[in-house]
């Protein structure tokens, strides 16, 4: 039984939309979706790490990448069987989605999520900790020989984040002190074209007019939005046939 796990955040809830086709374009037998609402990269990968210690190895992982503003803390309020008691929450809406543990005082817990926002509002930081976040879980795939695809699917880095993640005032370089990590991303045979590919952006670009016009009232989006769009079956169907011609599976 080969199995294909799906871990993505809400953009990825539309794959339990196209198992059969899922199952059909990456050869596999069964597709289990653990794709959640406001998922982190973080639970992104937590879970296909727990599903395995549980389940055993699948043929395949598909992630495609969330928001790394995003982040998990031990304070839910319910014991979740594959995420023990982290509650969901980001630093940009400041809820959580997730309910709050009883023994959590909420008045203490509102001050901390506001000072973290205000910590945390130079978001460079976060996409170096997800760059390792990635290398250290793409590793882990290839040497567990687990194919997998793993992509951006909402940050649009080569038209929203790349300008600053290569301000380097002192030396020029391009790069931010601390980050050539960016390079290992790059040039990683696992991690498909992080930088210069955004899937959301993609599949809108895809669209023709008429498609945009049924799929969202404002069809002429900027690019936050463009990147940021939920879309329906046939374009996540159109995206994976693309990818894996691509060649974009790896292993």
């Amino acid at each position: 039984m080969k199995t294909l796990l799906i871990t993505g955040c809400s953009y990825g809830r539309v794959y339990s939309e196209i198992e059969s086709e899922l199952k059909e374009i990456f050869d596999v037998d069964k597709v289990v979706n653990l794709s959640s609402d406001g998922a982190s990269p973080d639970r992104q990968i937590r879970v296909v790490i727990e599903w395995i210690a549980q389940n055993g190895k699948p043929d395949m992982v598909i992630m495609p990448v969330s928001h790394p503003n995003r982040f998990d803390l031990p304070i839910a309020k319910d014991f979740d069987p594959l995420h023990n008691l982290h509650a969901r929450t980001s630093w940009s809406n400041n809820i959580v989605l997730d309910g709050l543990n009883d023994e959590i005082d909420k008045d203490i817990f509102d001050k901390f999520l506001k000072y973290g926002a205000m910590i945390y509002q130079i978001q460079h930081p976060t996409h170096d900790y997800l760059f390792v976040k990635l290398i250290t879980f793409q590793a882990y795939l290839e040497t567990n020989k687990i194919r997998h695809l793993i992509f951006d699917t909402g940050n649009y880095y080569e038209k929203m984040w790349m300008k600053y993640l290569s301000i380097d005032e002192k030396n020029n370089s391009g790069y931010q002190p601390g980050m050539r990590k960016r390079d290992l991303i790059e040039n990683c045979p696992g991690i498909y074209k992080f930088f210069s590919f955004c899937s959301n952006v993609w599949m809108y670009e895809q669209m023709t007019e008429e498609e945009q016009k049924n799929l969202i009232a404002k069809y002429s989006l900027n690019e936050y939005e463009q990147a940021t769009l939920h879309h329906h079956k046939e374009q996540v169907i159109q995206l994976m046939k693309h990818l894996k011609k691509e060649g974009a599976v790896h292993g």
